[in-house]
């Protein structure tokens, strides 16, 4: 069995097992050389290298892709010659290493096809944006007196069709660039929708798929999610998935911190899509809560500066994935893999409580631990109330949602009938009399006002007057101060005529 480091270049890859370095062009130079039984390391390099994975699996070899980041760095360590041979030399030695090789993921071709589609869906919404925002500008100055700027995302791309016929219509200056960055959004809004039913119609072929669906999360976050942890077994801790899958490659750091881990943290397609349902989890209103919201309310309290936004969503994400790691390991629900979360941390607390030093850390554990426990009970209570109905919730799938908009309508036509025949007050009658109960507050809070102002002039012409008065009777005893002095002296000065 022969090992092959392979650096991958655009037009030639270079294959290398210790003794002699091969340059490869085409896949009929390759079957030469290589055997069913090699394995062969590559680097993480994109289309290429995914082109030369797919044609090495189908000569029948073992492919593994190394981490970019760490393989770099391991690679600086050894020599920083920059060399194609060099570098497929030492893949090979990166793989013969035990610690490194842990790092080494099997080629699985559904994985890096995920991968690029959920790129190519990040850069299409950016794309969007930036095609909004420029016609969102264009038309505020074709047509100032409607307000489209006010629009919401939703509502805008809902209405794009009546606005192109308005451009049609319109003759003017700008409104050709605008018809151009209308059809530019159109496009992306279409491709948009292929690419999720894409990522998800592979999404659903993978076994973890039924289980993170029942976690108050959507589709495209599920595929995300398997798309940078495809296969459950390649981490044995929590903390390497959580790792791997938020923050990237460990690396180690030189000089004081040599020994110890930091976190490179990257994956910014897995923040940008978990960052709406970070948001979501703050948000209550009168019809529903989100399932996660007391998570966020005790990360509040673990992270109090305003300042430390972004540590507070990384620590959130990081909870939350330990929870799919249980599941995902253990083959458990939403509900179940709470009700194990909660008894691993019961269990800490009472090995932490046998212990007799009692220290201020100690202190801070305790009631962190035990604050830890109320959240995910809190979590579980709403899990089990709504149970099957959870979905609807969180991920606001549009059939479900509207039933549940039907239901609350019917609830409201019900109680006005209700009222109606008992002749009570309906809210439409009760909502006229509050405005008009508004306008005749509103009517004396202006009058007040207004009074006030009168007033405050008045006063403020009073008190000149008065400054003034004072000013003139300074400057009289001042005068008669020194008329006084002046006599004196003379008096002083002049003899008796006695």
């Amino acid at each position: 069995m022969k090992i092959y480091g392979c650096d991958v270049g655009a037009k030639n890859i270079i294959l290398h097992d210790e003794k002699n370095a091969y340059n490869i062009s085409t896949p009929s130079e390759a079957k030469e050389i290589i055997n069913e039984k090699c394995i062969i390391v590559l680097e993480q390099t994109g289309a290429y290298g995914s082109r030369w994975a797919e044609i090495f699996t189908s000569i029948g070899c073992k492919v593994f892709i190394a981490d970019g980041r760490d393989f770099k760095n391991y690679r600086l360590a050894h020599s920083r010659k920059k060399d194609d041979r060099l570098d497929a030399f030492y893949l090979r030695k990166y793989y013969l290493e035990k610690e490194k090789r842990t790092k080494l993921r099997p080629y699985n071709p559904h994985q890096i096809y995920i991968r690029a589609l959920i790129r190519q869906h990040i850069r299409n919404e950016k794309d969007i944006t930036k095609h909004t925002n420029r016609l969102k500008q264009y038309l505020a100055m074709i047509f100032p007196f409607e307000e489209y700027h006010l629009l919401s995302r939703s509502k805008f791309f809902k209405s794009l069709t009546s606005i192109e016929k308005k451009l049609k219509q319109t003759p003017h200056t700008l409104s050709d660039i605008a018809l151009t960055e209308l059809k530019k959004l159109k496009i992306a809004l279409e491709e948009n929708q292929k690419l999720e039913k894409e990522i998800i119609s592979i999404a659903k072929n993978h076994p973890g798929y039924e289980i993170l669906k029942t976690f108050p999360i959507g589709d495209l976050q599920i595929a995300t999610l398997l798309a940078y942890s495809w296969d459950i077994k390649d981490f044995k801790d929590k903390d390497k998935y959580i790792a791997y899958t938020l923050m990237g490659a460990n690396l180690e750091q030189s000089g004081t911190s040599i020994y110890k881990v930091k976190t490179d943290k990257a994956r910014t397609e897995i923040k940008g899509i978990f960052y709406t349902l970070y948001m979501q989890a703050h948000r209550r209103t009168q019809k529903w809560t989100h399932p996660l919201r007391p998570l966020t309310e005790f990360i509040k309290d673990l992270v109090n500066a305003k300042h430390n936004f972004k540590k507070r969503y990384i620590k959130f994400l990081s909870r939350f994935l330990e929870l799919t790691f249980f599941a995902r390991k253990y083959n458990l629900n939403f509900e179940e893999t709470l009700k194990l979360k909660i008894t691993r941390l019961e269990k800490e607390l009472i090995s932490l409580k046998e212990k007799e030093e009692l220290t201020q850390n100690k202190i801070y554990k305790l009631y962190r631990l035990t604050r830890a426990i109320n959240t995910y009970k809190q979590i579980l209570n709403f899990a089990l109330a709504q149970g099957k109905d959870i979905s609807y919730l969180s991920q606001r799938k549009e059939e479900e949602r509207q039933v549940y908009l039907r239901q609350i309508k019917n609830k409201e036509e019900k109680t006005k009938k209700e009222k109606t025949k008992k002749g009570g007050k309906t809210n439409e009658n009760l909502h006229k009399k509050r405005t008009s109960k508004r306008t005749k507050t509103d009517t004396i809070k202006t009058t007040n006002r207004a009074k006030h102002k009168r007033n405050r002039r008045s006063n403020i012409k009073s008190n000149e007057i008065s400054r003034r008065e004072i000013e003139k009777l300074r400057r009289y005893k001042s005068r008669a101060k020194t008329l006084r002095s002046i006599h004196d002296k003379k008096q002083k000065t002049t003899p008796d005529t006695e």
